[in-house]
């Protein structure tokens, strides 16, 4: 009697890639939207919560390069050969390990953008 496994659609996304790039979609669709609302000014670094350096709202534009930089790089095979055969990681775990970098980016992005209005 044979088994057969099915992958759920979360492990088909990150098979895939898709959720790589559906996180940096998000993030450049966040900046776009965003910087139409955004005051002149707004945070860049923070200490302790609270912002010690300003500058201007096209600097949100930053985020969605560092999305698109680490999406590139990481799809590199030769990236992925390096990563994956030195620390033994699997196709599934070195892309769960890539969206959660994205997932830490997108989120830095919502917190300046969070940080701007209040």
């Amino acid at each position: 009697m044979q088994i057969i496994r099915k992958k759920g659609i979360f492990m088909q996304l990150i098979g895939s890639r898709k959720l790589t790039w559906g996180i940096c979609g998000i993030g450049i669709l966040l900046a776009i939207v965003s910087v139409l609302f955004l005051p002149q000014i707004i945070p860049v670094h923070f200490t302790n919560g609270i912002a010690d350096d300003f500058g201007n709202k096209v600097e949100i534009f930053l985020f969605p390069i560092l999305l698109l930089i680490i999406t590139f790089l990481t799809g590199k095979e030769s990236i992925k050969y390096f990563l994956t055969h030195s620390t033994f990681l699997t196709d599934i775990q070195y892309n769960l390990m890539i969206d959660s970098v994205l997932g830490i980016v997108l989120i830095a992005e919502s917190y300046v953008i969070y940080a701007s209005f209040a």
